[in-house]
């Protein structure tokens, strides 16, 4: 089973790399792209002001190359790091993060906060998140919920591809199930190849429930992965495709 990669993800990405370890085929439809913040004001403070946090959580290597443009100096004595895989960490470090950052064992922030929880105890403790508009908050709830005091900062936007882009790609790739990730990569899919395209393929897969309510939103029935991971949205499909 091909199944679309909807991402902006290489290769050797983490879904692409869940789907070929359940014996699916990732193929490449990308569906956003990442683009600047209007304003980078709150990113340039947040970045100046770095050494007043407790912790910095980041998910996403764009994140933190963002944050490496704003800032400069030397990484602060005593922060410490988190960060939603091991490309992110890698990238943590390499702008100078120490002791090293803490990652989780499997893919997704609820991972990451289970391998959290315990390592403080988070009670006003000062957390800078790096975020992108209309990303998922898991993390970001949990560490206020255990009374973590947490800025979240945009770090940068992803904006949709032109649409003719997105057809072209998808007819390349001709998959029989998709992943969707975010609800702005829901909305790009469903207007640039129509629903009925999507209601044809043996799986639609939405990673948390906020892309799930936008996918039915748009009409598009699909599965909701049980975890936001990639591991669980791989297990949809092959659960799916085992019941058919």
């Amino acid at each position: 089973m091909r199944v679309a990669v909807t991402r902006a993800e290489d290769e050797s990405g983490p879904l692409g790399s869940a789907l070929r370890a359940r014996g699916l085929i990732p193929v490449s439809c990308p569906l956003l792209v990442e683009a600047l913040l209007d304003d980078q004001t709150p990113l340039r403070d947040a970045a100046a002001r770095l050494d007043s946090y407790d912790w910095i959580v980041v998910a996403s290597t764009r994140a933190v190359h963002a944050l490496s443009g704003q800032r400069h100096g030397p990484w602060p004595h005593g922060l410490r790091s988190a960060a939603v895989g091991l490309t992110t960490a890698r990238a943590l470090s390499a702008l100078g993060a120490t002791p090293p950052p803490i990652v989780s064992d499997t893919a997704g922030a609820a991972a990451l906060w289970n391998a959290l929880a315990s390592l403080d105890t988070w009670s006003a403790r000062r957390v800078l998140a790096l975020t992108t508009p209309g990303g998922r908050t898991t993390l970001i709830d949990a560490l206020r919920a255990a009374g973590a005091k947490v800025d979240a900062i945009d770090a940068y936007r992803m904006a949709a591809r032109p649409p003719a882009r997105i057809r072209e790609d998808w007819r390349r790739a001709e998959p029989g199930a998709a992943v969707l990730s975010s609800p702005r990569s829901a909305s790009a899919l469903v207007a640039a190849i129509g629903r009925d395209t999507l209601a044809g393929l043996h799986a639609v897969v939405a990673i948390g429930q906020t892309t799930a309510d936008r996918l039915a939103e748009l009409v598009v029935a699909c599965l909701v992965a049980p975890e936001a991971s990639f591991d669980a949205a791989a297990d949809a499909i092959v659960r799916r495709l085992q019941a058919r």
